[in-house]
């Protein structure tokens, strides 16, 4: 089978302009990526931690950042939490529950472009810092020392929340007034986009999908989900180019082997769980076998990568949630983004949740802490952002689940870090690929759940998809079920796309993204709906 060299992944994170000429030019002078010497010393540090996939790294380092960590945590009041969404949180008797919200004591650290190697090295001592971990393809570090001054308490707060929020941010503010730095986040706690309830619509756990059902061999049959035909992808399905072989490159919460998905180069330590075979499995379910479902993609191959999390289950296994440190997160994508030369597009359905687990809208005046945070983060992802496009790549991250109930959708910009980067990219015409994906029901309408200030709407309501556990919640390799979230969107965006280049193989990834954002039909947030046969009429075949 020919394998075209695309890569289609999703991301759980605004409109593409046709400016990459001149991004690519303004990219030349605004560069977020270190120059080779600093690179080249920042590859040289001793890192106490390895960031390396093998089996045994990675259940130590997962060790070392998640499972023994004793977080700070950050204290949420019952009724500051939308009803529908309060059965996630663990409430006392008092009415307050605990959140983990940051890893004590490290820090992550960009370098500026051209910072020596002597510098780091006296940074690193004046600070008293120990590198736990390296990203080189960035300039930048994870390391560990004792912050504990940034986070005192004051007469004047009002609870403990308030000494934590000022020591992050004031973290921030005294790490980047170094000559040397130029970006600083503390070590952040990131979780699933999940839809957790919604009025009028059927919106479950994405951990926990409704109406799992298993295929049977004795009534053979493949479905072809609402999503599919509402992109127009079976349209596409006779037209030259389109049943040729693609990669589709997924990072997601973890995978686990299926009868309806062709993985290649499995890792054998990934991480099992139902959101990463939803998402696959919309883009990759296969067309020949006469069971489960059939995805936007023909022939594909499906490309995953599970971050290092940590999952906090029940008696008896039954994931409930995931947590994962924005260092995992950045390692994985830094190393898939730079490595993974056959393929060129990717998705991370992470975000923070913020109403279900903090009670806070970001977009409001007050919460300008919460804004600093997530800007902090998302400035690591510009530079990676930068180096996908230099390999031709396209980043889907879905516009996230927080606006159940709203009057006032949240804007999508801060409800992830990888939002705020695709977003900053364009506005500071760094790079153009970075594609937010927002939900829509079967009727065009915006999904209760999703924000909005993403550059495409594809289809997030009632996905049926594959899933890992069976109704008794044992792990199968034929078991479907239905979820909903702006996760569910955005792997059918991305996997439109690397539709979109099989049949119009002269388009590059982003000009592929701006045939795509042609649409006349918009949803009611006045996102393009993905229509397929629209962006083909558009941006005809070249020469």
């Amino acid at each position: 089978m020919f394998i075209k060299h695309i890569l289609a992944t999703t991301l759980i994170a605004g409109l593409y302009h046709p400016v990459a000429q001149a991004q690519t030019q303004q990219a030349q002078h605004d560069t977020r990526l270190p120059s080779q010497n600093t690179e080249q010393a920042v590859r040289k540090l001793p890192a106490r931690a390895s960031a390396a996939s093998t089996a045994s790294s990675k259940a130590r380092v997962q060790k070392f950042n998640i499972r023994e960590q004793k977080f700070r945590q950050f204290s949420v009041k019952s009724d500051q939490v939308p009803e529908n969404q309060k059965e996630q949180l663990k409430f006392n008797a008092q009415g307050r529950a605990e959140v983990p919200f940051v890893a004590p004591n490290t820090i992550i650290l960009q370098f500026k472009k051209d910072v020596s190697e002597q510098q780091i090295a006296a940074f690193l001592a004046e600070r008293k810092l120990v590198v736990v971990r390296t990203y080189p393809k960035i300039g930048a570090i994870q390391a560990e020392g004792d912050l504990s001054a940034y986070f005192k308490p004051k007469l004047t707060d009002n609870n403990a929340n308030d000494a934590l929020l000022r020591g992050l941010v004031t973290v921030i503010k005294d790490f980047k007034a170094d000559p040397r730095i130029r970006n600083a986040t503390p070590d952040l706690v990131l979780r699933d986009q999940t839809s957790h309830g919604s009025t009028g619509i059927q919106i479950t756990n994405l951990l926990t999908p409704s109406d799992v059902v298993l295929s049977d061999p004795a009534a053979p049959t493949e479905v072809v989900d609402w999503g599919v035909t509402d992109i127009q992808a079976d349209q596409l399905w006779s037209l030259p180019g389109a049943q040729d072989g693609v990669l589709f490159g997924v990072m997601d919460v973890g995978f686990a082997r299926y009868e309806d998905i062709v993985f290649l180069g499995f890792l054998p330590d990934t991480d099992v769980d139902d959101h990463g075979n939803h998402v696959a499995a919309i883009a990759c379910g296969r067309h020949d076998n006469q069971v489960g479902i059939k995805g936007v993609l023909p022939h594909c191959l499906v490309r995953a990568r599970s971050g290092d999390v940590f999952f906090d289950s029940v008696e008896g296994g039954q994931v409930l949630d995931f947590l994962v440190l924005f260092s995992q997160v950045l390692a994985t994508l830094e190393k898939f983004v730079d490595s993974q030369d056959d393929v060129g597009t990717f998705n991370v359905s992470l975000g923070y949740n913020w109403r279900s687990n903090f009670g806070i809208n970001p977009d409001l005046p007050e919460s300008a802490q919460w804004r600093t945070l997530v800007a902090s983060q998302g400035a690591f992802l510009v530079p990676l952002l930068e180096l996908a496009n230099q390999n031709g790549r396209v980043i889907f991250s879905a516009a996230g689940n927080d606006s159940s109930g709203l009057v006032t959708p949240i804007g999508a910009k801060f409800a992830s870090p990888f939002n705020w980067a695709a977003i900053t990219a364009r506005e500071k015409n760094i790079a153009a690929n970075g594609v937010i994906v927002e939900a829509h029901d079967q009727d065009g309408n915006r999904a209760p759940f999703s924000n909005t200030g993403g550059h495409i709407s594809c289809p997030g309501v009632n996905i049926f998809s594959a899933v890992v556990f069976d109704p008794q919640k044992q792990i199968s390799t034929n078991a479907y079920g239905t979820m909903s979230g702006t996760s569910m969107a955005s792997p059918y965006c991305a996997s439109g796309q690397a539709l979109f280049k099989l049949v119009r193989p002269g388009y590059s990834g982003v000009e592929a993204v701006d045939c795509l954002t042609t649409s006349s039909d918009n949803s009611s947030s006045g996102a393009p709906m993905l229509r397929l046969q629209q962006a083909l009429a558009s941006c005809p075949a070249k020469p």
